[in-house]
């Protein structure tokens, strides 16, 4: 049995002995207010998610009786919000079935990598916001792995071979900042049919070297650079920087998200803290192991689950479909201030961030 589908006693939901949903429980009106002040605020889409939030999960919104006809015992199972970009608990659920769909339903039982591509700070803010720019260089780094495989493919003599993958978008980072991130699960060799032959047959990749990502990572970086700047995007070094060029708060918010501050600053306090900085010794970064970052375009490649181990496969499908916020690493300190640990401690020594709760 699968890690999704793992038996185990089911017990109700209590967002409301949550940290989140005591944080918006007493700020969330005063954070749409302050957020008016800024002409036109935020768009009613971002409230609508803050406010369905509350609502999900609590039994006085509404519950269906399911009611198990081998014991006759009944269970009163609380709706949902079924937000797609805040609620922890609606985007585990999601995690879970595209993960159970991608192993049992989608990728055959082959080798399969990991390849991830993070941006500089100008082109997560550029992507996070426009919609068919994400989608055209999305197109480019899938385009780009591939063409790498099927290149592999033609020198062993498979004409005509095809790969295949799926991409996912990540838009936060470990901090809950704003860093909008490709995770591509590719299978790692490629598909030829002879005339001859009713199926596919498969050619597994040749093992990856540290120079062949390196090639690629700057491959990328040169076709995404070029293609934003025909395009008008990149006019200048920086476009995060540059409040005036968009008005609106929700630019402005991203834009400060992305460099890991706030827009809307209620104390002198810092919004955004770090604990714990100094604490450890400097960790160098380490070159190989199929990573490399060039100009601030950064390429990993380094994970790759064996054929048959399906297991692991949709522990990585639940890794890379995650939802933003882990709540488990949320905590309240006496202050008021919200923290939120770090999965693992940043080079600098910091393992958790302090947010102002408002």
């Amino acid at each position: 049995m699968l890690l999704a589908r793992n038996d185990r006693k089911r017990l109700r939901r209590q967002p409301e002995r949550g940290v989140i949903y005591s944080v918006l429980l007493a700020y969330l009106e005063s954070f749409v207010a302050r957020s008016r002040e800024h002409g036109r605020g935020l768009p009613r889409f971002v409230e609508r998610e803050l406010y369905r939030y509350l609502q999900c999960g609590i039994l006085a919104f509404g519950f269906a009786r399911v009611n198990c006809s081998g014991c006759g015992r009944d269970e009163l199972v609380a709706f949902s919000c079924k937000g797609r970009g805040f609620c922890p608990s609606c985007g585990g659920r999601r995690m879970s079935n595209d993960a159970a769909h991608l192993v049992d339903e989608v990728f055959p039982d082959v080798p399969v990598r990991q390849w991830v591509l993070s941006f500089p700070f100008r082109i997560r803010y550029l992507l996070a916001y426009d919609p068919k720019l994400l989608c055209a260089v999305r197109r480019i780094f899938v385009r780009s792995v591939q063409g790498f495989l099927e290149r592999q493919a033609r020198e062993q003599g498979h004409a005509g071979a095809r790969g295949g993958s799926v991409v996912f978008v990540q838009r936060f980072g470990s901090a809950l900042n704003l860093n909008l991130h490709f995770h591509a699960l590719v299978i790692d060799g490629t598909y030829s049919c002879a005339p001859a032959e009713l199926a596919p047959r498969f050619h597994a990749a040749s093992p990856l070297e540290d120079s062949d990502v390196e090639e690629l990572a700057r491959t990328l970086q040169r076709r995404v650079t070029r293609y934003l700047e025909r395009r008008g995007h990149l006019p200048r070094e920086s476009a995060v920087d540059d409040e005036s060029s968009e008005r609106e708060l929700l630019a402005l918010i991203s834009a400060a998200s992305v460099q890991g501050g706030a827009a809307l600053q209620p104390e002198r306090k810092p919004p955004v803290a770090r604990l714990g900085r100094g604490s450890a010794a400097r960790r160098p970064m380490l070159p190989g192991s199929r990573c490399f970052d060039h100009e601030g375009f950064s390429l990993h490649a380094h994970v790759l689950v064996p054929k048959g181990q399906r297991e692991r496969l949709e522990h990585l499908c639940r890794y890379v479909a995650r939802p933003a916020i882990a709540t488990e690493r949320l905590s309240l300190a006496r202050d008021g201030r919200v923290i939120y640990g770090l999965r693992r401690h940043w080079r600098d020594g910091t393992s958790a961030v302090s947010f102002d709760p408002l």
